[in-house]
């Protein structure tokens, strides 16, 4: 075998060349390599162990990892660079959540196993040199020296770092999965050297040399729930042109135009630099999870995505924007801007303060739909709306007379699975009732393809009589038409599985 006449020198570096990424691999390969990567495996399994799942954390039982802020990391990879190249799945949500009553010079984990426990390393002049180094700055345009002092300065007040958290971007080539700070905000300087980052990933470069998110399929914002939480959809846009991505979750984000929101500093993807460098010509999933985004925010934001395949949106007033919403117009916007390839749509109201608007919509548009999820409100405005129009053809009909018009529009004849949701009031069971009449006869003609569908029927008290009762008719006209009906007992069971979901 030829590697029985290479030196040993010659085989460490091979062994040392392909830690992390080759390293199991080559260990199994043979038992000369499996011997020359011995020494090295206790170090391996417990970097791995440490940041191959990264969160920050506080271990109190184990002093050799205290890592709590982006500073902690940088300060441990700037000692062991090899350390980023493990960080695969990046969860950088709680950066600088375990500060309380923490020294100024206190130093994270930043020694090797074998270093004396007492050993004080300085950890500023590692990050000062790693910073002094860094080829992203020029790109950006910034001065890696003032960048230092803004890091030092929230050190000193022992508060989150945007500046460190930006930074620590840098230094991930290998990472595939990357949660923002909840803290994430919006600077000149850092927004500067995001830009600078993704523009580097997207360029061209050989397997040894990746750089930093260039590989990162999947991103996220992390945020949680509540009507007081709050992201600027813009904030996360310039990720979404990494050159591997293909899916983003997107918690609490807000993107409505000035004429409909009264905090104007929340627009629909209007803002420097973001809308002029974001296009992904990867993402095929999207999922914003109790965002508050109006039909011109969505329009803007899906513009830029031509081979989406899968969206989820639920929706949730915030605090400082309008109490209603447009959910046709919304629809709409959806259809328009991706209708031609969307194949997986969920559109679901987590928390609603104002009103739902009068509206009509029709899903026809969306050309290749096989999973289709929506709120039955969508069903009751377009109802209503056919009441009480008086333009177009639909104004002389009967809400009766409108019956196969309202379901040909609601649900396009290449879906397969189809769900329903409703909180179970008696005021939806009309419109329930006029998608779903004579539906055994009308299926071939209209949806032929459906084969699965899912209600909300939640159980009482939460549920009206009336409502239920539409809910068995229902499900008995479904059977008849050879589609499986299932009613959910609650109004969030889970249905479907839907690409990219977590």
């Amino acid at each position: 075998m030829a590697l029985s006449f290479m030196s040993n020198e010659i085989l460490d570096s091979i062994v040392t060349s392909a830690i992390p990424e080759g390293f199991e691999s080559l260990a199994l390969a043979c038992k000369k390599f499996h011997a020359l990567c011995t020494p090295f495996l206790s170090r391996h399994n417990l970097l791995r162990s440490h940041f191959y799942d990264f969160t920050y954390c506080e271990k109190i039982h184990d002093c050799t990892f205290l890592i709590r802020t982006a500073f902690d990391l940088i300060a441990r990879i700037a000692v062991e660079p090899i350390v980023a190249r493990y960080i695969l799945n990046a969860d950088f949500s709680k950066d600088s959540f375990f500060m309380k009553g923490r020294p100024r010079d206190f130093n994270p984990d930043i020694r090797p196993e074998n270093f004396n426990i007492d050993a004080q390393l300085d950890c500023n002049a590692s990050v000062h040199d790693l910073l002094a180094s860094s080829p992203y700055f020029k790109v950006a345009g910034l001065d890696w020296n003032e960048y230092w002092t803004a890091i030092d300065e929230a050190l000193e007040n022992r508060g989150y770092s945007q500046h460190a958290a930006a930074f620590l971007l840098t230094l991930l080539p290998n990472t595939k999965t990357l949660s923002l700070p909840r803290r994430w905000k919006a600077l000149d300087a850092t927004d500067k050297l995001v830009n600078a980052i993704i523009s580097k990933a997207r360029q061209p470069h050989l397997p040894a040399n990746k750089p930093s998110l260039a590989l990162v399929t999947s991103f996220r914002t992390s945020y949680s729930y509540g009507p007081q939480e709050r992201v600027d959809l813009a904030l996360a846009t310039p990720f979404l042109a990494l050159p591997s991505l293909r899916s983003f979750y997107g918690l609490s984000c807000v993107a409505t135009t000035p004429s409909s929101s009264p905090d104007h500093n929340h627009t629909a993807i209007s803002r420097e630099p973001y809308h002029l460098t974001f296009r992904s010509e990867t993402i095929e999933a999207v999922h914003l999870n109790a965002g508050c985004i109006d039909a011109a925010g969505i329009a803007a934001f899906l513009a830029h995505m031509p081979h989406l395949r899968s969206l989820r949106y639920s929706h949730c007033t915030k605090e400082g924007t309008d109490e209603g919403w447009d959910i046709c117009a919304f629809i709409t916007a959806i259809s328009h801007a991706v209708g031609p390839h969307l194949e997986e749509l969920s559109i679901s109201i987590r928390e609603l303060r104002g009103s739902i608007a009068l509206g009509k919509v029709s899903m026809r548009d969306f050309q290749r739909l096989r999973k289709l999820e929506f709120p039955l409100e969508v069903a009751v405005c377009n109802t209503t709306y056919t009441e009480t129009s008086v333009a177009g053809s639909m104004k002389d009909l009967r809400l009766d007379d409108a019956t196969p018009i309202l379901l040909a529009a609601l649900v396009p004849p290449t879906v397969t699975q189809l769900s329903i949701v409703s909180s179970g009031i008696d005021a939806h069971a009309p419109a329930l009732e006029a998608v779903f009449r004579e539906f055994a006869a009308k299926k071939a003609q209209i949806v032929p393809k459906l084969e699965d569908f899912h209600l909300s029927c939640p159980v009482s008290p939460s549920a009206g009589d009336k409502y239920k009762e539409v809910c068995e008719r229902v499900r008995e006209e479904c059977e008849k038409g050879g589609v499986v009906c299932t009613l959910n007992k609650w109004e969030s069971s889970a249905r479907f599985t839907w690409d990219g979901e977590e």
